[in-house]
């Protein structure tokens, strides 16, 4: 019995190095669902791969689209999404206070460093999709959307330096797995000092009206 009871402890204890480095990872960019399963069945031989391949990478879009003109304004905005109704509720009200003072109003969706690797990656069409599908609903005040890669709140605040974007917008929070697993986005940009941050929180009937539809 206490045979079984050492090989139960040491087959956990594998398997749990393991799930903490795929996290680890995924907190650092790489959100693809296979660092899971590898954590699962390499345990702690993961965290010898993570070293390796967790490296800093260039700052820079994936693929942009061009879908407006300029706007009369100067600021220079950038607006991050990711699908979930709270991005898109931040959007419309970006939309609303600030696009008649915005020369440039980005949407911005951030996947993981798996995706940049990838080119045939699901996970770009998806956001290409969502973004096409965000630029419809602004009425013409998009000007560009962008696909870039990363740790979320990281990623648009390299971004948003590199761009010299005066203002990042975010919904209070994202999807579901990704605010379990990735942390919240928004708390981690506000505690930055880089880019001013703009957290827009979801009317009350917005709110409600997803929870029943």
């Amino acid at each position: 019995m206490s045979d079984l009871v050492f090989v139960l402890v040491v087959v956990g204890a594998w398997i749990a190095i393991g799930l903490v480095t795929a996290w680890w990872m995924a907190r650092r960019g790489y959100h693809h669902w296979g660092w899971l399963l590898m954590g699962a069945v390499f345990g702690p031989i993961l965290t010898l791969v993570a070293s390796e391949r967790i490296q800093p990478r260039r700052v820079g879009p994936l693929a942009r689209m061009e879908v407006g003109a300029p706007g009369p304004g100067g600021l220079r905005v950038l607006v991050g999404v990711d699908g979930s109704g709270a991005s898109g509720a931040a959007l419309d009200r970006a939309v609303e206070l600030l696009g008649p003072y915005a020369k440039a109003l980005a949407v911005v969706e951030v996947v993981g460093y798996d995706a940049a690797d990838d080119a045939g990656d699901p996970s770009i069409a998806a956001a290409r999709s969502r973004l096409r599908t965000a630029a419809e609903r602004s009425g013409g005040r998009v000007t560009e959307c962008d696909i870039i890669s990363g740790p979320p709140a990281q990623a648009l605040v390299d971004y948003a330096a590199q761009q010299d974007f005066d203002l990042i917008v975010v919904g209070p929070h994202g999807r579901g797995l990704s605010r379990r697993l990735l942390g919240n986005v928004a708390r981690e940009l506000v505690r930055q000092h880089t880019v001013p941050v703009l957290v827009i929180g979801e009317r009350r009937g917005e709110s409600a009206a997803e929870a029943t539809g």
